[in-house]
């Protein structure tokens, strides 16, 4: 009988992979007959059962669950990570606001020139640009509003079973992929990203849409078909998380045997 070199499991003959713990068998197991060097006693008897799947040192250690969770933990869940979004997210959503006001006066500007060539009264010149001004500021105000609001729902957890993502303004809404489902987890940074020294992370579930798009509209809605999103960390902190989603998913994957 061989063994896993990793997990001490026995596989059968022919194997290229332990069906336990899913390590590599080439040059990982024993002749047939050859002891499991990982067993306590040298040797693996019938009696005794396999070692089980070690978790990789490189893993974080798992911390308290929070107190204030707006949703109930799976049997057997345990947290690795609780991120708050960097406070530049605010500052970040504000001026996607702001730039959207900008972008619908600058489309204001051609037609109120065409209507000025039709000699209207400088009284109503002064009119129209004072409404366009006060239009400008109701959209700054709203938009230091919004980000104040949206800024306090952004919260995300990366447990052993899936990741979590909670945005909204009034209300909230909760996204949660389960790991075995993941594709893919990408490490977004657009221009504005760059320029307030942030980064998303992007969960692509199988069969989910990984675009969240751009601009304001990244930042006002954060998500896209089935895509879970983590918005307003700085880069060294998204490549954290994308590594430790990237390493929970395969050891879930290897726990349950499932892909979907």
């Amino acid at each position: 009988m061989a063994f896993c070199n990793r997990c001490g499991s026995p596989v059968p003959a022919g194997a290229n992979f332990c069906q336990v713990c899913g390590a590599p068998l080439a040059g990982a197991v024993g002749a047939p007959g050859t002891p499991y060097a990982g067993s306590p006693a040298g040797s693996l008897g019938a009696a005794q059962l396999p070692v089980p799947f070690q978790v990789p040192p490189s893993l974080p250690p798992p911390i308290p669950a929070p107190p204030d969770l707006p949703f109930h933990p799976q049997d057997g869940e345990v947290f690795y990570r609780v991120i708050i979004p960097n406070r530049r997210l605010l500052w970040r959503l504000m001026v996607a606001g702001i730039l959207s006001g900008l972008a619908f006066l600058v489309i204001l500007i051609p037609l109120g020139a065409a209507f000025l060539s039709t000699g209207v009264s400088v009284t109503l010149l002064y009119l129209i640009v004072a409404f366009l001004f006060a239009l400008f500021a109701v959209v700054v105000v709203a938009s230091v509003f919004y980000a104040l609001l949206a800024f306090g729902k952004y919260r995300y957890w990366v447990t052993n079973h899936r990741t979590v993502g909670r945005r909204g303004v009034i209300g909230f809404s909760i996204d949660s992929i389960p790991l075995e489902t993941i594709s893919d987890v990408v490490v977004q940074r657009s221009i504005a990203d760059r320029i307030f020294g942030l980064a998303s992370v992007w969960v692509q579930p199988f069969g989910g849409s990984s675009f969240g798009g751009y601009g304001a509209a990244q930042y006002r809605f954060g998500t896209m078909g089935g895509t879970n999103s983590f918005l307003g960390m700085t880069p060294p902190e998204a490549s954290d998380v994308q590594k430790l989603i990237f390493q929970l998913r395969d050891i879930r994957r290897r726990e349950t045997g499932r892909l979907i």
